[in-house]
């Protein structure tokens, strides 16, 4: 058993939220691959059948982890831009909710930027637009937040299109460094807000 993983459920919590807590922990500290879901029916106290119920497949495990957690860091970051005063100043806020996030969320960051499985993004994977959707989602709220920017004159000229998927590409970056611990990364929050500031702020 895993370090930290305490086995049986708790008093209070339903199998299901058994099982998701049990599959978090021991995804993210042994991996996806290398995790029997009868160790994570051992850590949650449930019978193995009982994942099976109600996830199906391990895949169907994973895949309500990377919902659950999409579905609270939308909610947590259109919570924040909904409080900025411009564009610029949403595109600020989201970068800093992105930070706290991972911290919060360190172990789910972890599993979701380690081991989402590569056919979870195949054409074949039946789950494919729900994957897809929640990303959108982010990309349609940078979007939206870029285009305010520009209108309120916050933001310069940019091609906003293509602007959108380079801030998606520094954060992906920046978390996948923090995260996979190949290098000691410092917390660069800070210094993302300000190079974003810098690149897309109106000179006037």
């Amino acid at each position: 058993m895993v370090s930290g993983c305490t086995s049986g459920r708790r008093p209070g919590v339903t199998r299901k939220d058994a099982i998701l807590r049990a599959a978090t922990e021991l995804f993210a500290t042994q991996g996806f691959d290398a995790t029997a879901t009868a160790a994570v029916a051992k850590a949650a106290g449930v019978a193995e059948g009982t994942i099976f119920h109600h996830f199906k497949t391990k895949d169907g495990l994973l895949l309500t982890i990377f919902e659950r957690m999409m579905s609270s860091y939308l909610k947590g970051a259109r919570m924040e831009m909904d409080q900025a005063i411009t564009g610029l100043d949403a595109i600020e806020r989201y970068i800093r909710f992105h930070f706290r996030f991972l911290k919060e969320y360190s172990q789910e960051s972890l599993l979701i930027s380690r081991d989402i499985p590569s056919h979870f993004f195949s054409p074949e994977f039946p789950h494919r637009k729900q994957v897809a959707n929640h990303v959108s989602q982010i990309v349609g709220l940078l979007k939206d937040n870029l285009e305010l920017g520009q209108e309120d004159g916050s933001i310069r000229e940019v091609a906003v299109d293509k602007t959108v998927f380079i801030l998606r590409g520094l954060l992906i970056g920046l978390t996948r460094q923090r995260l996979l611990g190949l290098l000691e990364v410092p917390d660069l929050g800070e210094e993302a807000v300000d190079f974003c500031h810098r690149s897309l702020a109106r000179l006037f």
